[in-house]
Order: structure tokens, then C-alpha cells, then sequence
């Protein structure tokens, strides 16, 4: 089996239904689709079944939370490459069909992980096209920089990619002691450190930006994750910061992707903390309902000084302990799973200007 492509689906109605049967009408001898609703919805547990086809599998299953959904269904994947959609965007059906034809071209080459094309991206004041820069270029610093000079939504993710590193990623994911919305960032980031992706030469996917488009209900989207976490909407005002940290520490230190030598990685961990700094220092962020505002501005402001020092250690130390004001067993764990990321042998005193 060439691709997989896979749905964790939750939204219920039409609109959702649609995209799915499209989806099972790929299905043939080189692409499975796999589709696992867990939305509870009667009408939807009905009428899915009747979409099921050879190579396309149908999973009504009980409600649960996102992570759980997906990771179900990447453990049904047979493909040596994996797509993975969601509901409330569109797919091109010439792209789906191009796709076999550029796995049988790279499949004997481990140095391309993944397929990338051209992307469509849908708001509610008009339409875009995109191609990420670079990133199928052999240099990872080339890969990243192109990665991060797009400043929109992150798109990369929907791209075929190879099976087992997708399982990889996931799961180093999965171990964290929360999943937060930033994190499609640094799996992005892990991707392109493992490799190049090949280009297709068409529209790939098409992005309905949603409630990602206005800060107010995007930073709502963030905030859920953080709440999900047992965390303090406070936890917000840092949230580009976290994302900064912890893409840094994984380029320095992991050993999740091939070893590049200290002299590559740390241009690199720099680039990638000073976009994301850039971000915490520039984007206001909403506090919402939290209990520990002032706290969470007084950390804010500290590290949004132009000329702060900082360590990760610090960084981990005052993190861990604005979380633990609302959770303590989450801010030990946090402190626990990315102290053991910095102690790595990379992380000789790594220290950074705030500025990168």
C-alpha cells in the first residue's frame, strides 16, 4: 500500500459527510482511506457505514478527545506514506490521484520524508495561494528558514508524509505532559530536520482558515488546549514564548532526526527562536477568565525585555512554575519531560539573547 490517507473526524452535518464520502471515493488498490468519526452523533454513526468501500474503512467510535482519535487511526495505516485531513477543509481530487505516481518516484530515497504543493487558504475576506520556500532543498538550515519566512497559518502539516516518521513524531508528542496548540509548529520543525520533501506541482490542499482568522477566537482555540492541560488561561500570555523554547531546546538537543554537529544546529535553534520571539513580543495575548493575570504579565514582561539574557534553564524553572500555581503536577511533569530535552549531552550552558 503506496498512501493512507486518514480522518479523524468530529463535526457532524453535511458539510463534514461530504468531505468523507469524497474521501472514500479515492479509495483503490494503492490508497486506503481510514476514517474514525468520534462525534456521538447518531445521524452520522448511520450514515457513515454506507460510505465503506475495498481499501476504505469506516470507525464509529465513541466520543473522545482529538488526540485520542488520531492516534487510533495512525495505528491502522498500512501505507508507506500517510496524509492526514481534516473535515472542515477541501481536497482536490487530481492532486489524490497524482500522489502514488511521486511516492513510486521517491520511495528509495530516505532523504525525502514527505510531499508538499501548492495550498489554498480560505478566509472570510478572500483567498490565497501559498508554497512554502525551500523545503525540499538538501541544506535542513534552507528547509527551516523557508519553513518559517511564511508568517500565516501553518499548512505544512497537511502534506503526505512517510508512515513511520509521522509515528515517530506523534508519539515523542504524545509523551509530553500536554499537547497545546503551538505544537503543530514543532512537529513541522521535526519534519524538516529529518528531511526534504518533493514538490507537487498543483494544488495540494485547500485550508479554511475558521475561528483561527480573528485573534479573539483563535487565542479561544489556544486557550482550550491550555485548560485542557488543567492549565491557567494566564499560561497565554506566554504562549509564543513556550513555542520558542521548546522548538529551540529540540533543535540543540534532540536526537529524534539525524546528528547534525553543534555548528549546524545552533544557527538553526537561534533562527527558530528569534521568529518565535518575535511573535511573543510582538502579538498582544488575552489572559481570558485566569485567576493569575498579574503573575502572568510580571513573567511576560520580564522576558519581553530587549535586552533579558535568558537560559532555558531559567526559562524552564520560571514556566514550570506559573503553571504549577494552577497545577502543580503538571508544572513537575513540564519541568521533568524538557529538563531531561536540555540536559542532553548538546546542552552545553546554552544560553541566548533574548533577540536571537
Amino acid at each position: 500500500m503506496q498512501l493512507s490517507i486518514l480522518i479523524a473526524t468530529h463535526r457532524a452535518g453535511l458539510s463534514a459527510c461530504s468531505k468523507l464520502a469524497q474521501a472514500c471515493a479515492w479509495a483503490s488498490p494503492n490508497i486506503e482511506i481510514i476514517i474514525r468519526d468520534n462525534s456521538g452523533d447518531a445521524a452520522k454513526g448511520v450514515l457513515l457505514p454506507q460510505f465503506q468501500r475495498d481499501n476504505c474503512t469506516i470507525i464509529v467510535a465513541e466520543p473522545c478527545d482529538s488526540h485520542t482519535n488520531i492516534g487510533e487511526i495512525l495505528k491502522l495505516a498500512k501505507g508507506e506514506f500517510i496524509f492526514i485531513l481534516a473535515d472542515d477543509d477541501a481536497y482536490f481530487d487530481h492532486a489524490i490521484a497524482a500522489i502514488p505516481s511521486i511516492i513510486a518516484q521517491i520511495s528509495g530515497d530516505p532523504a525525502v520524508i514527505g510531499i508538499t504543493g501548492a495550498y489554498a487558504i480560505e478566509t472570510t475576506q478572500g483567498s490565497a495561494v501559498l508554497e512554502y520556500k525551500n523545503v525540499e532543498a538538501d541544506d535542513v538550515a534552507a528547509r527551516v528558514s523557508g519553513y518559517l519566512s511564511y508568517n500565516g497559518p501553518n499548512i505544512l502539516l497537511y502534506s503526505p508524509l512517510r508512515r513511520e516518521l509521522v509515528k515517530r513524531i506523534y508519539g515523542f508528542h504524545a509523551a509530553q505532559p500536554g499537547l497545546f496548540s503551538f505544537h503543530d509548529y514543532t512537529i513541522c520543525l521535526l519534519y524538516l530536520l529529518n528531511g526534504k520533501f518533493a514538490r507537487l506541482k498543483r494544488l495540494l490542499y485547500l485550508y479554511d482558515v475558521g475561528p483561527w482568522e480573528k485573534p479573539e477566537t483563535a487565542q479561544q482555540r489556544d486557550v482550550s488546549f491550555y485548560k485542557g492541560a488543567g492549565l491557567d488561561p494566564g499560561i497565554n500570555k506566554l504562549h509564543w514564548l513556550l513555542c520558542a523554547f521548546e522548538g529551540a531546546v529540540l533543535v540543540r538537543n534532540s536526537d529524534l532526526f539525524p546528528d547534525y554537529p553543534m555548528a549546524q544546529r545552533q544557527p538553526i535553534a537561534d533562527l527558530w527562536f528569534s521568529v518565535m520571539y518575535q511573535r511573543f513580543q510582538g502579538q498582544p495575548r488575552m489572559v481570558f477568565d485566569s485567576q493569575f493575570a498579574a503573575e502572568a504579565e510580571k513573567l511576560r514582561a520580564k522576558y519581553a525585555q530587549p535586552t533579558a539574557q535568558m537560559s532555558f534553564e531559567n526559562m524552564l524553572a520560571d514556566v514550570s512554575s506559573f503553571m504549577g500555581l494552577s497545577n502543580a503536577s503538571f508544572g513537575q511533569r513540564y519541568f521533568d519531560f524538557w529538563g531531561e530535552q536540555v540536559g542532553k549531552p548538546h546542552a552545553v550552558a546554552p544560553r541566548m539573547a533574548a533577540a536571537g
